[in-house]
């Protein structure tokens, strides 16, 4: 008797529809074709053990199996439950009708229960016209996610046959996103609120949470450079329902254990160690998996001691950073990974760490001007041109750093509250004009060409500032379209349509940070960079 199942096979964050046939017939062998990985090939004691432990027989007869495409590799222990429901059919135990509008994937433990797999998401989002998908209970609560889909959960492989049957219907899961989202909406203003003496560099950061915009902080250790990356999760508004599922479809075809970890409700936070390498970071491997910028994706990705990293690992980032995504090309397959993440970097002025505008510090620093000069170029020009805001994060003294004593401690503490608060809200509101008058709701970090120029036109002032800027400082064309995407979301902040001089003069500030940046916007007759940023 021959029996067809439906099943289906990752590849990056999509699903490729697999049909299982089973056929048992004459002989005494086990015959598996179709390209199977190990894995799937050592499946067959795995589901003898599973039905005769649920008191169904073993076919004494010879077993066929095909997974078709036969040119597409299949991978992982999640066929198991589709070939035990096809042995059990073809052989005559249960009843096949359900099997057409069905696909189901799961790995068996010996006693039939089922373990979770993954890529559940991924299989309900890449579901063919089929009304329902039946996974291990804890795949199938992220697969749930997906609305319109029927997801049906199971624990053994006896609530599977019971389903089949008929005298036991699986109930489908509802889709509880919209309600788990709206719980997450009070995101915590607790890292933003521990800040102090920080209030240039805070105004920076909503600068960047505002348009999307990329941020490498240089100051010395224990200047709040980790706390204010933190900080930035905060900031950002919720994630919609399309980025969480699409957080979470990444996240899913990313676990190699198979273990459920949990759904990802918030803006992602990745800050991976230095040494890591460059497959891990962009992604990569024979059967290629998402790296740390794809698991950063619609979040932040966190980069520690920026020179630290070598330099073949950080030169990968160039591409995913202009582009949003990451090929991964094999020979096998080529595979795409959304990475639409947004860089926060931190690193130390020299090697010593101890180099900074307070003169006392720097009275400790014994780095010489080329050493510093040489540290600083261990991350290349064309990726630091990739990246929006540069800032100077100075030690703070310890006059700031001291808790005030009784209802002044409070009292500060509050306004240290409200100063997060008011930045949450007009972060927020600068995403809502951002995603209400940008083509395809994108951020201003994404936006390009006459778009950009459209909506971020300047005035005979501001057009002058910016030529003049670009003369002096020997700013690149990337540059040119930076500052301007900045200036925009300058003006976004305080709900200005026109981009004034004023947005262009801040966004060169925070593109170009220094005293001799400051003292060339006050010769043009603009205001000093720290009397731009007022919360």
């Amino acid at each position: 008797m021959l029996v067809r199942l439906h099943a289906a096979a990752l590849r990056g964050v999509d699903a490729v529809p697999v049909t299982v046939e089973v056929r048992v017939d004459r002989g005494i062998h086990f015959l598996m074709v179709g390209l199977p990985d190990s894995a799937v090939r050592e499946s067959q004691q795995r589901i003898k053990s599973a039905i005769e432990h649920l008191g169904f027989r073993w076919p004494g007869k010879g077993i066929t199996i095909n997974l078709a495409p036969a040119g597409l590799r299949k991978e992982g222990a999640a066929y198991d439950l589709p070939l035990a429901m096809g042995i059990l059919a073809a052989s005559g135990q249960i009843e096949t009708g359900a099997f057409e509008e069905t696909l189901m994937m799961g790995e068996l433990a010996l006693d039939g229960s089922l373990r979770p797999i993954r890529g559940g998401l991924a299989l309900a989002a890449g579901l063919p016209q089929l009304q329902h998908l039946i996974l291990p209970r804890a795949s199938a609560a992220e697969a749930a996610l997906l609305p319109g889909v029927s997801t049906l959960a199971a624990d053994h492989l006896r609530d599977v046959v019971d389903h089949i049957s008929g005298s036991r219907p699986l109930q489908p899961l509802l889709c509880q996103l919209p309600t788990m989202l709206e719980a997450q909406k009070a995101r915590s203003l607790q890292p933003l609120a521990d800040i102090k003496g920080q209030e240039q560099a805070i105004a920076a950061m909503a600068v960047a949470a505002g348009g999307g915009h990329n941020v490498c902080m240089t100051g010395p250790p224990g200047s709040g450079k980790s706390l204010l990356a933190r900080a930035m999760v905060g900031l950002l508004p919720p994630l919609s329902a399309e980025e969480a599922i699409e957080v979470n479809r990444i996240h899913s075809v990313s676990d190699r254990s198979g273990q459920a970890k949990g759904l990802v409700l918030q803006r992602p936070f990745r800050s991976p160690h230095h040494t890591i390498s460059d497959v891990a970071l962009v992604g990569g491997g024979s059967d290629p998996r998402p790296g740390e910028i794809s698991l950063a994706h619609a979040g932040v990705l966190f980069l520690d001691e920026l020179p630290e990293m070598p330099r073949h690992v950080l030169e990968v980032l160039r591409q995913p950073m202009e582009t949003a995504e990451m090929t991964i090309s094999r020979a096998r397959s080529t595979v795409v990974f959304p990475a639409a993440f947004q860089l926060v970097a931190a690193m130390n002025p020299c090697p010593c760490g101890m180099y900074s505008n307070n003169p006392k510090l720097r009275k400790q620093c014994r780095c010489s001007r080329h050493a510093r000069q040489q540290y600083v170029r261990k991350v290349s020009g064309p990726l630091m041109d990739r990246i929006d805001i540069h800032l100077q994060v100075d030690a703070v003294p310890a006059s700031a750093l001291m808790p005030e004593p009784g209802a002044l401690g409070r009292e500060n503490r509050r306004q240290r509250l409200k100063r997060a608060s008011d930045w949450q809200q007009r972060v927020g509101a600068a995403h809502d004009i951002q995603r209400n008058r940008n083509p395809g709701g994108k951020t201003n970090h994404a936006l390009d060409g006459e778009v950009l120029h459209g909506i971020a036109a300047l005035d005979r002032d501001g057009s002058k500032l910016l030529r003049r800027c670009m003369d002096h400082f020997g700013f690149s064309a990337r540059a040119y379209t930076r500052l301007l995407r900045m200036a925009r979301t300058i003006a976004d902040l305080d709900r200005r349509e026109q981009v004034s001089p004023l947005d262009v003069a801040q966004a060169i500030a925070l593109r170009r940070a220094g005293s001799d940046t400051e003292e060339w916007l006050d010769q043009q007759g603009t205001t000093t960079a720290a009397n731009l940023f007022s919360p």
